[in-house]
């Protein structure tokens, strides 16, 4: 049997705003193309071979997360 614990902590505001601020970068990473969708599309939708497009789409996602955790601070687990 598998048991699950869950750790109640109250959040400040600053917080919940840097939770939704990640939270709303990996929901927009998610909806980047997958390599096979560009492999197969990359020239017809961007005028871009596959490689160039894999490379531009690796520095988006960079951006996205770079921004996302920009002045957020680590929590401390103690």
């Amino acid at each position: 049997m598998m048991r699950c614990y869950v750790a109640l902590f109250i959040m400040t505001k600053k917080q919940i705003e840097n939770y939704n601020k990640m939270r709303r970068a990996l929901i927009e990473i998610t909806k980047y193309q997958t390599p096979d969708k560009l492999r197969k599309d990359s020239e017809k939708d961007w005028g871009l071979e596959f490689e160039e497009a894999i490379e531009m789409s690796y520095e988006n996602i960079q951006q996205t997360a770079k921004l996302a955790v920009k002045g957020v601070r680590e929590l401390n687990a103690t």
